[in-house]
């Protein structure tokens, strides 16, 4: 992430630890996407349980970046609204 906006030069990290809540944020978005892909591929399509779960870890895997990223934007959306 960026130190600062390319934009208007606003510094995004307010004061040390400000993004620590993010981690919150962070995990709620990865336990929706772990339940939407065990809904999808085990009730939906019927895979087995085994191929559930491994397909659970690669799309918890291949999600982390972008997690990482909104979770921050979304954590200073909460707090700077105009």
């Amino acid at each position: 992430m960026n130190d600062l906006c390319p934009v208007c030069n606003y510094k995004f990290e307010i004061e040390t630890g400000f993004f620590f809540g993010a981690m919150y944020v962070s995990y709620s978005l990865s336990v929706a996407q772990m339940i939407a892909s065990l809904v999808l591929f085990w009730w939906l399509i019927d895979l087995s349980p085994l191929r559930v779960f491994f397909i659970i870890v690669l799309v918890a895997f291949l999600l982390c970046t972008v997690n990482f990223k909104l979770s921050r934007s979304i954590w200073i959306y909460l707090f700077f609204r105009d």
